[in-house]
């Protein structure tokens, strides 16, 4: 406890001191990026489960071609799940006279458990203008799409699509016949989220209640009738079902989730995520570089300091301890700052792409910032971390000898550091090896040709410089000569930025 509250302190006092303000700028940047991402994509994912389930009408379908064993129901309401079934076969509509052929589904009172069928009254202009008038504004439109949709069927009346209310010339307050059953048309179906694309659903619909389904004697033992058992409720009790009841179905029987729903759209948004991801890290690169040159500025500013507190009598190992403390504190300061600048930076995100989706976005959760967390303690630890440590080993001699250093920092350890940690990251967010693979190639040979050519350019300075070639301000003359003096670093934020430049174009 003492050590953490000497961290603390340490952090406190060099944060005071402006030495601390470089290192958290740049992982403020780094988390920020990934964290926008994160939220956007959360947010968009999130958005396509609810629509994949309105597009189901439930969280959970069991389709069968023959009528379903009641112990599924059973069982799923055991669990605490809403249950809605649906019939659906093609028959005849019969009104004046007219016959034509109608996809007929038959739904229980509470169908559907996810969404809502969205109905409109019949227009009183006759059967020539069937479909209902399109309101003179957005609010209107939404109310008459919405008319009717909060209650169910009622026992003897019957929704029917705009084409088949036109094709039987049905008038307000008329009646269409099913079987041996008359129903009052009573809405027109503007929109009904969960029709399928079968060949029995290219037919227009007619929706009636499923308890008028008897009466009608249209289901007979070689009908072609699909029947549906609809499954909503807590994401962990409908897993669960799901799991039990694929271990029970039987011939002729079909499970669909979420997962299912809309498959074209998941991979679409699985590709943007990873392409976005992998903006934002190698954004969050760029910024990595600036991190491991903060963190040696900050190790060569704080060489005597740690010689002092050795000299004094305090032990490496205790060094290392409170070394390490203090890294991880300045990681989670920079990683909440960066979450909080990820967060408003994700409305920006989403304000780009309103005008390209219809569906209002859910809030984000907190796995984002659990990964932009974590995406803060890999950077910190892959690229500030080495010249952390380095700190313990200062020799105490060094109080006395300005020229004591300790061991000589190890380029080979630090790059190896932060390869592995970009290396994981770059795994982790890519999704895939292959494209990880390919990520990580395509970044090892343009960094090998950016070290060569920053590498022949920093060797040339110094024979241009001394040729007379570089006049000009003195301060120009004093920068070339900083580059020739300085390669090794020169080097690495040539690189640094050209690969920047890279990863942006």
């Amino acid at each position: 406890m003492h050590d953490l509250l000497l961290s603390l302190d340490l952090t406190r006092r060099d944060w005071r001191a402006g030495e601390l303000r470089l290192l958290i700028a740049a992982l403020v940047v780094a988390v920020g990026a990934i964290a926008s991402v994160g939220f956007f994509v959360d947010r968009m994912r999130a958005a396509l489960t609810q629509e994949a389930a309105q597009l189901l009408g439930a969280d959970l379908v069991i389709g069968s071609d023959k009528a379903p064993d009641d112990a599924l129901a059973a069982e799923a309401e055991r669990r605490g799940l809403q249950v809605a079934r649906t019939v659906v076969f093609p028959s005849m509509a019969m009104a004046g006279g007219l016959p034509q052929l109608a996809s007929v589904k038959a739904v229980s009172d509470n169908y559907p458990l996810r969404g809502r069928v969205r109905v409109a009254d019949l227009p009183a202009a006759g059967p020539d203008a069937a479909s209902p008038a399109a309101p003179d504004s957005p609010a209107a439109a939404s109310a008459a799409r919405d008319a009717g949709a909060e209650r169910g069927l009622a026992r003897g009346e019957a929704w029917l699509d705009p084409q088949l209310v036109k094709a039987l010339g049905i008038a307000p307050g008329g009646t269409v016949d099913f079987g041996d059953s008359t129903f009052r048309v009573a809405k027109v179906i503007t929109l009904e989220p969960d029709r399928g694309t079968g060949f029995v659903n290219f037919a227009p619909r007619a929706m009636f209640a499923l308890d008028d389904l008897a009466a009608t004697n249209l289901v007979q033992p070689a009908s072609r009738v699909r029947w549906q058992l609809m499954f909503a409720g807590e994401a962990q009790a409908v897993a669960g079902f799901a799991q039990w009841a694929e271990q029970r179905l039987g011939r002729g029987q079909r499970v669909e989730s979420l997962e299912s729903g809309r498959p074209e759209l998941r991979a679409t948004l699985d590709r943007a995520e990873q392409f976005l991801s992998l903006v934002a890290l190698l954004s969050a690169l760029i910024a990595a570089v600036a991190i491991g040159l903060a963190a040696r500025r900050f190790a060569e500013r704080h060489l005597d300091g740690c010689a002092v507190m050795k000299a004094m009598g305090l032990t490496q190992p205790r060094l290392l301890r409170l070394l390490g403390l203090e890294l991880l504190w300045i990681a989670l300061a920079g990683a909440v700052l960066g979450i909080a600048l990820g967060w408003a930076v994700h409305f920006g995100l989403v304000a780009a792409v309103a005008p390209l989706i219809e569906i209002p976005l859910p809030a984000a959760g907190w796995l984002p910032a659990a990964q932009a967390l974590i995406v803060a303690l890999v950077l910190m630890t892959g690229f500030g971390a080495w010249p952390f440590l380095r700190l313990a080993g200062v020799p105490p001699l060094r109080v006395l000898r300005r020229e004591v250093a300790g061991a000589p920092a190890s380029v080979w350890v630090a790059a190896g550091l932060a390869t592995v940690a970009f290396c994981a990251l770059l795994f982790w967010f890519a999704g895939s090896v292959r494209l990880a693979v390919v990520s990580i190639g395509g970044f090892a040979v343009g960094t090998i040709v950016f070290v060569a050519v920053a590498f022949a350019m920093v060797r040339l300075l110094e024979p241009l410089r001394r040729a007379g070639f570089v006049t000009g301000s003195p301060a120009l003359r004093l920068a070339f000569a900083s580059w020739s003096r300085r390669r090794a670093m020169t080097v690495m934020q040539t690189v640094a930025l050209s690969v920047g430049l890279m990863a942006l174009l």
